[in-house]
């Protein structure tokens, strides 16, 4: 058997340098905590934009043109009773002013309504709360926040987030469905956490 030489390695060779594996995890895991924090941050400022356009409800009046014409024509004739200009008018919906755009106030009112008329009891009482704060009913937050935390009334704020947001996606807002979840597990946490703390 005839014997194969080993290949010869240059001794020139330095390896590359890498850095130490938990130096990127520890980098990947701050990367992930920072994201989640500003999720949660957007989540609650999308929480108080709802809650703040509920609260004020600020409707927005269509702007009616009116035709210009002259009555010139009536006057002459003696024929005043045909001036029936804006008698017959059409009914103009009103807006309200939401952060998924303007939405007629009708329909807001409508799933308000539907909520409060629900078989399910927790959606009744979504509804009720958002009633009350349409009304500005005194039992009402002046705000979900203190600051960018969520106010000193931690699960009072919770459940409003949580009415407003599933308003919000009754109304078709999609952009309201992830922090509706993020903000129902933080409820029912928070509830745990005050159950364990009331023992």
């Amino acid at each position: 058997m005839a014997v194969t030489p080993w290949p010869e390695v240059s001794m020139n060779h330095t390896p590359k340098t890498k850095r130490p594996l938990g130096l990127t995890r520890a980098h990947q895991q701050v990367k992930k905590l920072t994201s989640l924090r500003q999720e949660q941050r957007d989540t609650r400022q999308y929480a108080e934009a709802w809650y703040q356009a509920l609260r004020g409800w600020q409707v927005i009046y269509p702007t009616v043109t009116t035709p210009s014409i002259s009555y010139a024509a009536f006057r002459a004739s003696g024929s005043v009773e045909t001036l029936t200009s804006g008698e017959v008018s059409p009914f103009l919906p009103t807006y309200l002013s939401t952060p998924s755009g303007e939405l007629s106030e009708a329909q807001v009112a409508r799933a308000i309504t539907e909520m409060t008329l629900s078989r399910i009891p927790g959606t009744v009482q979504l509804g009720r709360m958002l009633d009350r704060l349409r009304h500005q009913d005194n039992g009402s937050m002046e705000s979900l926040l203190r600051g960018t935390a969520w106010s000193q009334h931690k699960e009072r704020a919770l459940r409003y987030a949580v009415a407003v947001l599933t308003l919000a996606v009754r109304l078709d807002d999609v952009e309201a469905e992830r922090p509706l979840q993020q903000v129902t597990t933080e409820l029912s946490q928070t509830k745990v956490v005050n159950a364990v703390q009331n023992c």
